[in-house]
């Protein structure tokens, strides 16, 4: 029996081979490589990514989906039934590729945790919901501009590549998806104070930086840091820029 989607979980497996193909083409995986998929569902992208050659890894939380991809026999293949977003990466990463169809349930606290481990991972290749999409890209003023925006903008070049309709899914979703790649960049900075300061700017985003962000707040950045600018006026190398002068600081 095929298993059911779990509206629990997001399910939403892709069905259409045009789209599947289309997908793969972004993945291009080699057999040198390992890789390591989320989700991989009833194997829309697992089956392809198999037949590369390459090293694979499957994170499934579903427990009958689970029990069917730990019974595969394929060399460099295992099956991990955890949640992703409570595993230790370190005992699995570096890799390098991670892909998936990502419920959309789990697309923001995952970026999060992507780019704590961002330096073990050079590139990701995600389907998520086309909103979510917009908004990692959107720039300063735009009404998608957010948290997201500016840490994914400093710490990734994010490609939306193209959209991806209802009904390639079964079930179908009530939204349009989107094809996104991250291709990490090699940023240093004090990653908590960043995410510390770019949170308490857009917590307040109506209110001047100035205010918003009155605990970093140095006379002498007067003339440095657009103070009187709010959380989604400025561009993401802004925050990085204030950021470094915190550090240098210490």
């Amino acid at each position: 029996m095929t298993p059911y989607a779990k509206k629990s979980l997001g399910q939403h497996f892709m069905s259409d081979t045009n789209m599947i193909r289309k997908i793969m083409d972004v993945i291009a995986p080699d057999a040198k490589e390992h890789i390591i998929e989320i989700g991989p569902g009833r194997g829309a992208l697992t089956g392809p990514l198999l037949e590369s050659g390459c090293r694979l890894t499957v994170f499934e939380l579903d427990t009958v989906l689970a029990a069917g991809w730990k019974k595969k026999e394929h060399p460099g293949f295992r099956c991990i039934e955890e949640n992703i977003l409570q595993s230790d990466w370190s005992a699995y990463f570096p890799v390098d590729k991670l892909v998936g169809n990502i419920p959309y349930n789990i697309s923001r606290p995952l970026m999060y945790k992507l780019y704590a481990h961002r330096k073990d991972i050079p590139e990701a290749v995600f389907v998520v919901q086309k909103e979510f999409a917009e908004k990692l890209i959107a720039s300063p003023g735009e009404p998608a501009y957010n948290i997201l925006s500016v840490l994914t903008q400093i710490f990734a070049e994010t490609e939306y590549l193209f959209t991806i309709p209802p009904d390639v899914f079964s079930p179908p979703p009530k939204v349009d998806s989107a094809c996104i790649r991250l291709r990490f960049k090699n940023t240093e900075t004090d990653d908590a104070l960043l995410v510390d300061c770019v949170k308490g700017a857009f917590r307040q985003r109506r209110k001047k930086l100035r205010n918003s962000l009155k605990e970093f707040y140095k006379a002498e950045y007067e003339h440095i840091f657009p103070w009187d600018s709010r959380a989604d006026g400025i561009a993401p190398g802004e925050y990085l820029r204030l950021i470094d002068l915190l550090k240098n600081d210490q």
